[in-house]
């Protein structure tokens, strides 16, 4: 396999013919926090402020106030108090309240929440804005939006990446291990993203970049190669998870869409976070349950394989779809954040009849081709089980909490939640 690497794409023009651009700085490797304060120099930054959770304030944000002190650069901070933050209208507006307007720059201190927040916060006060990670377990490091429930409904805001990104491995090291199962996780979601991108650029011809795609490969047969070092907490294998969601984060930089990251995978999460919102049922980390839904979508693709097909059905099919009896099982299984799906879907219109005669057309014509995709990109759902079991990651809902009679009516809900050509 080609090896593609950020440097070798970013501020080039590609095969694709676009210029991909990545202009934010990444200092990732042992004793990374140390250049704190030459970061903030750089940046003219006399005046911070930092925002973190009360756990990962101990992990890296004594430090940080340590480094800071020792350059003569004054802090203010916000540390929220609760045991679970969560990226929602409430946590957002608490960040603001406290946020002092009086600074030159943004440090967060966390990992997916707390640099959710940071990057909305910083996009509005337009500040330059650092994040210090703590913990290799998502994707959002070096993205430019925000992963957020609004109004019940989990979406992706469009914010700003972060200017540096600071991963020190002796910080990240320490993580839970469960939070670096998150990441790999995250990591491994990026299969059924990419066969889904290139199958998307088939039926509805939307932009495709196979430099982006291989990028994206390198970082996930990193990871896999080194997956087993993480229980051991293993530099080498701690970095590969790291460096892997950093460089699908510049992926989808690149890409101008998050088409490089994720997919149904991603979906099956969303859907299960929201009806957590609605309804308190159990959720865990966002890696962790895209890894379960990666185990369900590939699990799917299997079928698909086996399928041939039938356009007559297909289309009777569609023609006979009830829409408002789907709205109503929608607003059952969601709740009150179905009203936002249900509102996109007056200008998405993916159920259109017409579209779907368009799309089921370019499926039949190119169904070899896109088997060869599924063939070529995916692994095997067995293979993927046992790995995931060797290094004790749920493999199942009933190991974080739900009920895998939901997986069914998850599946098709997950066409919903974006305007995004996918296996559902």
């Amino acid at each position: 396999m080609k090896e593609i690497t950020v440097q070798s794409l970013n501020n080039k023009k590609c095969d694709c013919n676009r210029e991909h651009i990545f202009n934010s700085e990444i200092i990732s490797g042992e004793g990374a926090i140390n250049s704190l304060p030459d970061v903030l120099n750089k940046l003219g930054a006399k005046k911070v402020f930092l925002l973190a959770d009360k756990n990962t304030y101990k992990v890296a944000g004594e430090k940080v106030l340590s480094l800071l002190s020792g350059a003569n650069i004054s802090l203010s901070k916000f540390v929220f108090s609760e045991d679970h933050v969560h990226p929602d209208d409430y946590h957002v507006g608490l960040a603001f309240m406290n946020y002092n307007t009086d600074v030159d720059a943004i440090i967060g201190v966390g990992s997916g929440v707390i640099n959710d927040i940071g990057k909305i916060l910083s996009s509005v006060a337009n500040k330059p804005y650092i994040i210090v990670a703590t913990a290799p377990s998502m994707d959002g490091y070096a993205s430019a939006t925000s992963s957020v429930t609004r109004a019940g409904l989990k979406i992706s805001l469009n914010t700003k990446c972060a200017d540096v990104i600071i991963g020190d491995t002796d910080i990240l090291a320490t993580a839970p291990i469960k939070m670096m199962l998150s990441g790999l996780g995250d990591m491994i979601a990026k299969y059924t993203s990419i066969c889904e991108w290139r199958i998307g650029a088939i039926v509805t011809g939307e932009y495709y970049c196979e430099n982006i795609a291989s990028l994206v490969r390198s970082a996930v047969k990193k990871c896999i190669d080194n997956a087993s070092g993480l229980l051991t907490r293993d530099k080498t294998a701690v970095s590969a998870v790291f460096d892997g969601l950093v460089a699908t984060g510049v992926a989808m930089n690149f890409a101008g869409v998050s088409r490089p990251a994720s997919g149904t995978e991603h979906y099956f999460s969303h859907i299960w976070d929201m009806r957590s919102a609605e309804f308190g049922t159990p959720t865990d980390f966002h890696g962790i349950q895209c890894g379960i839904g990666s185990l369900i979508t590939i699990k799917l693709y299997e079928k698909l394989l086996e399928i041939t097909p039938d356009k007559e059905k297909a289309l009777s099919y569609a023609e006979n779809f009830n829409y408002t009896e789907w709205e109503n099982t929608l607003i059952k299984f969601l709740g009150k954040s179905a009203d936002s799906i249900i509102e996109l879907e007056k200008t998405e219109k993916k159920y259109d009849t017409e579209k779907h005669k368009e799309r089921f057309e370019k499926i039949i014509a190119n169904w070899e081709e896109i088997k060869e995709i599924i063939k070529e990109e995916l692994p095997s759902f067995s293979s993927l089980e046992k790995l995931f079991k060797t290094l004790g990651a749920p493999t199942t809902l009933e190991e974080i909490g739900l009920q895998s009679s939901i997986i069914r009516t998850t599946f098709f809900a997950t066409k919903d939640i974006r305007d995004k050509y996918i296996l559902s």
